[in-house]
């Protein structure tokens, strides 16, 4: 049973998870607004602590984070009170000199890194967004932390003017897992506020969960909050979670763009993060629900990530990620049978259309944050399949199936000082079930061969098809095309867009029918043409054909047995 409470948005101190104040940490973070008359104009962060044993303490921002290598270049004005001398650190921080033990002040400025409203043209999880009426930014660009010291208890205050509200998971007193908060919490961390900031508190099972927002959306702001409270209800209820502490969801608008549909999201140890597009219907939202607040166990508690080529692993926490959010809203009853069958054929599609479909795990990782979106999506589509492949494996040999192996894992894991690599524990408590998957992981991941799933994949009331069929082809440079504002640009003579009349220099108004990826559906745009607003259908297919597999659900079967059917296709 969980309730909801529509609260004001308070700039206070929100005491969750704790029945007495903790002792004062060493080290304290500050945030505020800095006002230009009524509107925000950057953030002002201010950090205190003792100076190393040594007397050198380095306070700077990270390495990277989410594909970006600068994350202290917002960073403005930085002082720094009781030292002897402070020198440029590598990211932007500061070298301080001082007294070993010395009390520091360091304070500066973060600015935003969009002069407009960041649209779906336009929005990276690592940039801070600072707007005259709101703002949002993550832990790890918001605050330089004392280098060697990520373990060591932390505090936070919000020190925003009365009309300014704000949310952030540093207000939880304890980290995850309830330890007490430090100074790598504070880094992974999300915060958002401003003057319209309204802050729902839904209550699971006795445990606080806040959903903020700022701006308009195109969708009913309370429906999404109790759609969040369903599936942090749904999830907690997978993974058989009792003792949850609070935890935040966070999400901000963009700016919409005509034929086009974007939002996406970031993880964190007790919150994640969503953007969303201001025109995006809310039907799609629980999908990005379920896969930002599955990340709280996946990696978070299965293991660790490698120390570099991070995004080996995304396979397993992506991938897998992606797999979970389907299945389990299927079970949930927030999917249909046939949204799950739509859904995991879209993404089918694009694996059979990627370029990275014969590339190896180690050579696509490496391009991951730089070659494009089939380099970004690789992972995630090779590791559902693998997940949807081990699934059927371990029930068909009746070894369980990968919701036990996940939960012992975990287990297995839960308070160990540390973490074994999130990959390395897998294949372990694989072993452990009883199947051995190194074959496969050699010869889909590390060779990279395609992979097709067995026909019964998904149960007896489906079936998976394989068949060839022609590729997707708009029959213009999409990119292009985006990139001029939506009007079309290198339209191909040869393609069926040509035929029905489209040409270069018309604008796209909008797309009213077809599926991006899927050349069996007519495409319907309405254009602008000179003075003239016309619609113009025509088939998205290429000439020449690949392999692809389809989910076919048995409507016969799922007639007549619906429950069980359902049951089945949801594993």
């Amino acid at each position: 049973m969980h309730h909801w409470l529509r609260i004001a948005a308070l700039p206070v101190l929100l005491a969750f998870g704790a029945a007495s104040a903790a002792p004062a940490p060493a080290i304290s973070y500050e945030l505020a607004p800095v006002m230009q008359g009524d509107a925000i104009a950057a953030l002002e962060v201010t950090i205190r602590l003792r100076a190393d044993k040594s007397g050198i303490t380095t306070l700077d921002w990270a390495d990277g984070w989410a594909g970006e290598d600068k994350l202290g270049q917002w960073a403005r004005d930085i002082r720094v009170e009781g030292g002897r001398s402070a020198t440029p650190a590598p990211h932007g921080g500061r070298i301080v000199r001082s007294a070993p033990g010395a009390a520091l002040v360091m304070r500066y400025r973060i600015v935003s890194a969009y002069d407009a409203d960041p649209s779906v043209a336009n929005s990276e999880q690592a940039r801070p967004v600072v707007r005259p009426g709101w703002f949002y930014s993550v832990g790890e660009i918001l605050y330089a932390r004392p280098v060697g010291r990520d373990d060591a208890p932390a505090r936070f205050a919000w020190k925003g003017p009365a009309g300014i509200g704000f949310a952030s998971d540093t207000e939880h007193l304890t980290g995850l897992g309830g330890h007490r908060r430090t100074v790598g919490d504070i880094l992974e961390s999300i915060a958002i506020g401003g003057r319209d900031l309204s802050v729902t508190t839904i209550l699971v099972k006795g445990a606080p969960v806040r959903v903020a927002h700022v701006g308009r959306f195109g969708f009913d702001v309370q429906a999404f909050d109790r759609l969040a409270g369903e599936v942090v209800a749904m999830e907690r209820d997978f993974w058989r979670e009792t003792g949850a502490g609070p935890f935040l969801i966070t999400a901000i608008p963009l700016a919409s763009m005509p034929g086009r549909l974007s939002y996406g999201g970031t993880g964190r140890s007790d919150a994640f993060a969503t953007w969303i597009d201001r025109d995006a219907p809310l039907s799609g939202l629980g999908w990005l629900l379920a896969h930002e607040y599955f990340h709280s166990w996946n990696a978070r508690q299965l293991g660790r990530f490698p120390e570099t080529a991070e995004a080996e692993a995304y396979w397993l926490s992506e991938g897998f990620t992606d797999f979970y959010a389907r299945r389990l809203m299927l079970r949930a009853g927030l999917w249909t049978p046939e949204k799950f069958a739509a859904d995991w054929n879209e993404m089918l599609r694009a694996y059979a259309a990627s370029s990275f479909r014969a590339t190896g795990n180690a050579e696509a990782a490496a391009k991951f944050w730089t070659g494009g979106q089939d380099a970004e999506k690789i992972p995630y589509q090779r590791g559902s399949m693998l997940a949807a492949l081990w699934d059927r494996q371990l029930q068909a040999k009746g070894l369980g199936d990968l919701d036990t192996v996940l939960r012992a894992q975990r287990d297995r894991l839960r308070g160990a000082k540390a973490l074994p690599l999130l990959t390395d524990a897998f294949a372990a408590e694989m072993d452990r079930a009883g199947l051995d998957i190194r074959p496969d992981v050699d010869r889909y991941l590390a060779r990279g061969e395609p992979l097709f799933l067995p026909e019964d994949a998904f149960g007896a009331c489906a079936r998976l098809v394989t068949a060839d069929v022609p590729v997707f082809d708009r029959g213009w440079d999409n990119a292009a095309t985006q990139k001029a504002g939506n009007v079309l640009t290198g339209v191909d003579p040869a393609s069926n867009a040509y035929a029905a009349g489209l040409r270069d220099g018309m604008k796209i108004l909008r797309r009213t029918a077809g599926e991006p990826g899927n050349s069996a559906v007519d495409f319907v745009v309405d254009v602008q043409d000179g003075a003239t607003k016309r619609s113009v259908t025509f088939r998205p297919a290429g000439r020449k054909t690949l392999r692809t597999q389809q989910i076919v659900l048995d409507s016969a079967r799922f007639a007549a047995e619906p429950e069980r059917c359902k049951a089945a296709l949801a594993g």
